[in-house]
């Protein structure tokens, strides 16, 4: 297994606020320009048209092929950027991106990136109902970490894909299914299918293996993925051995001013809060804004901070440790200047993981807003490229529909959103 260093997560996959939004702003804008100009026959074949500069990739099978093959220009554009070789290109030169509504399905409006986050933020928190430890199938819970990568997986796909075009639940599936694969503990389809169905939103089986095929190449076969759990362990170990010494002794305080080592029981509540605080952070931008030595570094100052303001009732010794000036003394090789920015940097990332209970920055754990939600859903519906509601729907679909509405009715208010059901 290659060292994070040079791996594609570090050399491809981080991004700046600005490129991040920049390369979700050209997927919205290339499946808008697609859809609004797609003939009245049958889909556009031609990958070319929406632009891009690396080519397609979802023509290669795998079931119908989608209107806009599936892109992976995401790849390497934040440190393309940095180096001069791509321009940020924002449609201002076409008219002023004029794409809002798609003729063929009677002048809909089309969605805003703005919009398909709201998409995306929904089905990254369905994840864990899928796959991990508190999946719905037994048969699919596996250890946090194929949750997580299915997480970032997923992300990634659709910072070159507009979920206009492809639908985000398959993906999401497919994205579970090779998740699985990546961290060595495959799941099985059929599985899959059945956890979908336990959602009530079922994914045939089928549609899943052809989903898998756009999905890798959305995001260019690139599939290792590294993250935060690990660092918040080795960090806690360390510091179990190094407080101990006479120099990290002076580094943690206890709020009942005692004055003796640190014991590794003592650390377990700083290390479990930060275990939570990356669960909320692979499940939003964070994983795609900073390394996961960052992120687990900022969770544990984080939870430190947190469990210093507010102990927890079973446990009245929690040290308060000063994790910067730990950092420090490890690393004393690196400069001054060098330990300045990475404070600075740390205090930026805490400032976001804050953020992520209250839905900030994508977090799929927190702060869905269901009624916007189901609006976008329902714009999506008349626009998308795939399912069968992009051609017009079915009688069929609209006797179901009726039906639904009405055991509603009959049931009070009913169940709350579920993941929008394909239409195949």
């Amino acid at each position: 297994m290659p060292d994070y260093a040079s791996s594609t997560q570090n050399e491809k996959w981080l991004y700046t606020n600005d490129s991040l939004a920049e390369v979700r702003a050209r997927a919205n804008r290339e499946a808008r320009r697609a859809l609004a100009a797609e003939p009245d026959g049958a889909a556009s074949s031609s990958g070319n048209e929406t632009g891009g500069d690396n080519g397609g990739g979802g023509g290669k099978g795998g079931g119908a092929k989608p209107l806009v093959p599936a892109r992976w220009y995401a790849s390497g554009y934040a440190s393309a950027r940095v180096s001069g070789e791509v321009d940020y290109d924002d449609g201002s030169g076409e008219s002023g991106d004029p794409w809002e509504s798609s003729p063929k399905r009677g002048a809909q409006a089309l969605l805003t990136p703005e919009d398909e986050q709201q998409l995306i933020q929904f089905y990254t928190g369905k994840i864990h109902d899928l796959i991990g430890p508190a999946a719905m199938v037994p048969r699919l819970r596996r250890d946090e970490k194929v949750a997580a990568t299915t997480a970032v997986l997923f992300r990634r796909f659709f910072l070159s894909n507009s979920v206009m075009v492809h639908d985000p639940k398959a993906i999401m599936v497919a994205s579970a299914f090779l998740g699985s694969k990546v961290e060595d503990a495959t799941a099985d389809v059929r599985y899959l299918e059945e956890g979908t169905k336990l959602m009530q939103a079922p994914v045939p089986m089928q549609d899943i293996i052809d989903a898998e095929i756009h999905f890798l190449a959305g995001v260019n076969f690139e599939l290792m993925c590294y993250h935060p759990y690990k660092t918040v362990l080795a960090y806690t170990e360390d510091l179990r051995t190094f407080l101990k010494s006479e120099r990290g002794r002076l580094l943690a305080t206890f709020p009942d001013g005692a004055s003796r080592p640190v014991a590794g029981e003592d650390l377990r509540p700083m290390h479990d809060k930060a275990r939570k605080i990356v669960l909320d952070a692979v499940l939003s931008d964070v994983s795609l804004l900073y390394s996961p030595g960052q992120i687990g570094l900022a969770a544990m100052m984080v939870a430190n901070e947190e469990l210093r303001a507010n102990p927890p009732p079973s446990s009245a010794a929690v040290p308060y440790i000063d994790l910067m000036g730990y950092v420090r003394a490890r690393f004393e090789e690196q400069s001054e200047k060098e330990h300045a920015l990475l404070a600075e940097r740390m205090g930026e990332l805490s400032g976001m993981l804050r953020g992520l209970k209250e839905g900030k920055h994508g977090c799929g754990n927190h702060g869905i807003d269901m009624v916007k939600l189901k609006a976008v859903h329902k714009k999506l519906k008349k626009c998308r490229a795939w399912g069968v509601g992009s051609e017009g729907g079915d009688s069929k679909k609209k006797k179901k529909k009726k039906k639904r509405k009405a055991e509603d009715k009959a049931g009070g208010d009913g169940p709350p959103l579920k993941v929008p059901k394909s239409e195949s």
